[in-house]
């Protein structure tokens, strides 16, 4: 085992040439999510000063993923594989280049929408819509996710409408709070289609065509959407 391990591991080498250390590797995953935690330290516990202003700027989550690009510039030109740096670049920018678009595209889709009288609709008709119980944030949540594709602005948005008005809603322990924040989070997972960044994460880095994406990653969040808030409705009827 030993004896297959290494040559593995020389084939590697040679066919990569000196490999990075440890650290190295694993930079430009950990220093952004570190830098974003002291962002978040530095808010919560009010520092302030230039060293405060500077956490909370290394913490911005566009520069701490920007450090950590540049960690990975250089653990590739580390490892003299500088000339090499054009070519992985337009293969990167071929994979995520549309998935960057989409991801921009959804976000602009979901500042109309809050635009909108969508929300205030909601909010008016939401002793009518109180009956459903817990189907209603879910619902509100999964109405977000599918229009505009981003789960983080269905969560962030129901989580703003909903709060207000969960005495009225009948909502008002912290186990009917904590079910509340599960129906919010089924619903945005409900359902990933082609406006949604993850969709074409999921279908390109796997192959599949859009038409696949969608008898596969669009039929499997809905089946997981359903299925999380049915079990959901079921730990309410158990719980409250």
């Amino acid at each position: 085992m030993r004896t297959s391990w290494r040559r593995a591991y020389d084939a590697l080498r040679r066919s990569y040439g000196r490999m990075p250390g440890t650290a190295a590797s694993f930079a430009p995953i950990i220093v952004p999510i570190l830098l974003m935690a002291l962002g978040s330290l530095a808010s919560v516990l009010k520092w302030t000063g230039p060293a405060g202003d500077f956490a909370r700027f290394l913490g911005t989550p566009m520069i701490a993923l920007a450090v950590g690009t540049l960690c990975a510039v250089g653990v590739l030109f580390s490892g003299r594989r500088g000339e090499t740096f054009y070519d992985l670049t337009e293969e990167t920018l071929r994979v995520v280049g549309p998935i960057l678009f989409i991801t921009a595209a959804g976000g602009v889709l979901g500042r109309v929408i809050a635009a909108t009288d969508l929300v205030t609709f909601i909010e008016s008709n939401a002793a009518q819509l109180s009956v459903i119980g817990l189907f209603f944030p879910f619902l509100v949540s999964a109405a977000l996710k599918t229009a505009q594709g981003s789960s983080t602005v269905a969560l962030t948005t129901t989580s703003a409408m909903v709060f207000p008005m969960m005495p009225a809603l009948g909502f008002e322990t912290p186990v009917a709070s904590a079910l509340v924040v599960m129906a919010i989070a089924a619903g945005a997972m409900t359902v990933s289609h082609a406006n949604d960044s993850y969709f074409w994460v999921v279908t390109n880095f796997s192959g599949m065509t859009p038409s696949q994406g969608y008898r596969t990653q669009t039929m499997v969040t809905l089946l997981m959407g359903l299925t999380s808030i049915v079990f959901i409705w079921f730990l309410g009827l158990v719980l409250v």
